[in-house]
């Protein structure tokens, strides 16, 4: 047995039980051994031996900030932290960074729609969440450049996702010279050791990025995500992919991934779902870690002029009683997330491009994304970390997606009721893959972290009567945002009453305080996006695409602000949390 600081390197198996018996002894705070680099064998001794070999092999990447990314916050942060002249490199799993406006597939940000009244008091929440000062004013240049080509109603802006992606490259290329991103890399081990804060600090953050080779079709993007997966976070090579396991080493890290990731591979406390210890929301019932929000495959489709012959679905949806227009029209439908308009209208019309994003449609409510957390902390010990996702339920989506595009040209008709089946086509182009799906699925809950001293934004922080105006003025705010409750509830749960009347409660327009952007448990990591530290309530109203972006900001100032100034804590940032809120307001609203 080889000891080196908390790192266990080899160990024959007997040995490695009495050292994990021993560490679980040395380290009570609740950090499990896996989190110390524990190298146990896999499914099979082989590929436990080709795992060490491609840790030994492995590259060593040095930055002032790391972010481990996949969302919309992480894109913010990664450009933020840059900006603020902190060396940041970005672990992006696809190969389009921004989150739910790329490899999610919802290129529509989504602003509030609601108004609130108290007496004769209107509090039009809608106006204060469009108007430009806020909007953090990056993401708002790039919404003034794209407008609204595709004339949607849901949204002020809906546009292509190729033309969001021309405007990220070139903010990524204003600050190239501080921003490193490392696409089509995983996330996959954490090395930890103790702080003097007595909670612990992440060391490296393992990586696994990935080469599509010669020959494979739409840069890898292939296969549907449900049968890649598992290469992903193989460090072998296999026939589609070369790998090249990364180490990298900084004095702060950032948890922006879209599936809280790092909150489970540094063995963080974390909430899951409906899981009411620390939310403050709580009623006496609930508490479920498998309950949560339904999740959704979106996928383009294109109105063609002329017929299209495709082939029947090559997939078997498994719950196809599921879909329903809700009463709406199939041109309602169509128009809903509609990115490119041919008739510069409200009207459907041939040439259209749209997103496929309907509740009653690809929607899944059938099975939760996430894996328990006894199953995902298994996975992690065992060393066969693949997101902490139920894979199954991301094959059924996908299914059940596929089987939403079949039903829906299924039962469009032109005004002479002829079907037009022929004409509404899947249109794989638009979310850069073959099989014609987004990259990943678009999802609206998290593992969302417990901060520093237990903190959590509680659904009452945010709401209130409208003669309030705001939600609570946090001291320590970094970031603001506006949306309504908005919960898409999985199916065969038993939620709180609290929950069930979810849209009872009046949103504010609110803050998001540098405390929610913090774990209790591990001292240099700042979180943002979806898993932040807030009840599932609260998360319900700032999963959106203009708050990801608001608090991402927030949380790269402040890890950049912590880096550069050598501050070895969360804690520490928080004492200095008026200089940092002087360099927030540089890139993001905070009043």
């Amino acid at each position: 047995v080889t000891l080196t600081g908390a790192r266990i390197k080899t160990m024959e198996r007997a040995s490695r039980l009495w050292c994990l018996a021993l560490l679980a002894v040395l380290f009570t705070n609740n950090v499990l051994c896996a989190s110390y680099k524990v190298h146990v064998s896999g499914s099979s001794e082989d590929e436990r031996v080709a795992r060490e070999h491609a840790r030994r092999e492995a590259r060593q990447v040095t930055c002032d900030v790391v972010i481990a990314g996949g969302s919309t916050a992480a894109l913010a942060a990664a450009l933020t932290s840059a900006s603020e002249g902190a060396h940041t490199c970005l672990i992006e799993p696809t190969n389009w960074p921004g989150g739910q406006l790329a490899a999610e597939g919802l290129p529509a940000p989504d602003f509030a729609f609601h108004t609130l009244k108290e007496g004769t008091f209107v509090l039009p929440v809608y106006e204060i969440d469009r108007n430009q000062s806020n909007i953090t004013p990056n993401f708002y240049k790039i919404l003034s450049y794209l407008k609204d080509p595709g004339q949607c109603w849901v949204s002020p802006h809906c546009f292509e996702i190729q033309d969001f992606l021309g405007q990220v490259n070139i903010l990524i290329n204003e600050v190239k010279d501080k921003l490193d991103i490392y696409y089509n890399t995983v996330v996959h081990l954490a090395s930890m050791e103790p702080s003097i804060s007595g909670s612990h600090k992440i060391t490296s953050l393992w990586a696994i990025q990935r080469t599509v080779k010669s020959g494979v079709a739409c840069d890898g993007y292939d296969v549907r995500a449900s049968k890649d997966l598992p290469d992903w976070y193989s460090p072998t090579d296999s026939d589609r992919w070369s790998k090249q396991v990364l180490e990298f080493i900084a004095p702060v890290y950032v948890e922006a991934t879209a599936w809280g990731e790092v909150l489970a591979l540094t063995n963080a406390t974390y909430l899951q779902g409906i899981d009411e210890r620390f939310d403050g929301d709580v009623s006496g019932q609930g508490g479920s870690t498998q309950c949560g929000q339904a999740f959704t495959y979106n996928f383009a489709e294109t109105y063609s002029k002329d017929p299209v012959k495709e082939p029947p679905n090559p997939t078997v949806p498994p719950h196809p009683e599921f879909y329903s227009f809700q009463d709406d029209t199939w041109q309602k439908i169509w128009t809903y997330r509609r990115i490119k308009s041919a008739s510069n209208s409200l009207d459907a019309a041939a040439g259209d491009v749209t997103v496929q994003d309907w509740g009653g449609g690809n929607d899944y409510p059938y099975r939760y994304l996430f894996l328990n957390k006894s199953e995902a902390a298994k996975s992690v010990g065992e060393d066969q970390w693949q997101g902490g996702i139920d894979l199954m339920a991301l094959d059924e989506a996908e299914r059940h997606a596929l089987g939403w595009h079949y039903f829906f040209k299924n039962h469009t008709f032109d005004s002479n009721h002829t079907s037009l089946y022929d004409h509404i086509v899947l249109n794989s182009t638009q979310m850069g893959t073959c099989h014609g799906l987004s990259k990943l699925p678009y999802i609206r809950d998290s593992r969302r972290s417990v901060g520093i001293n237990d903190f959590v934004i509680k659904i009452s922080d945010i709401s209130g009567n409208a003669t309030q105006m705001v939600g609570v003025p946090f001291s320590d705010r970094l970031a603001i945002g506006c949306y309504d409750d908005d919960i898409h509830k999985t199916l065969n749960c038993t939620y709180p009453t609290y929950i069930q009347h979810f849209q009872d409660y009046q949103i504010l327009p609110y803050f998001l305080p540098f405390r929610a952007m913090t774990s209790k448990d591990v001292s240099n990591l700042v979180v943002a996006g979806l898993s932040m530290a807030q009840s599932f309530l609260t998360n319900a109203a700032t999963r959106l695409h203009p708050v990801e972006w608001s608090g991402g900001s927030g949380a790269g100032v402040a890890a950049s602000y912590m880096s550069l100034n050598k501050l070895a804590s969360t804690t520490d940032a928080l004492a200095a949390i008026q200089k940092i809120q002087a360099r927030a307001v540089l890139y993001t609203p905070i009043n």
